[in-house]
């Protein structure tokens, strides 16, 4: 499970389990990427519930 950042034209995508991680990023400033993953770890919970929607179905199965 995953989760896409878009800033400006740049991007970056970190992994949401099995640990909060970049998985990459495309131009982002390594200090926005801290900021970015504090927002992450803060809300991590709504995004894999939010994930779990979009896919329809749930992750363990």
């Amino acid at each position: 499970m995953h989760i896409h950042v878009l800033h400006g034209n740049s991007e970056a995508k970190y992994w949401l389990e099995p640990q909060i991680e970049l998985a990459w990023n495309d131009g982002i400033a390594e200090e926005r990427l801290s900021k970015i993953k504090k927002i992450i770890e803060k809300n991590a919970d709504r995004f894999k519930e939010q994930y779990k929607q979009h896919v329809g179905k749930r992750i363990n199965d």
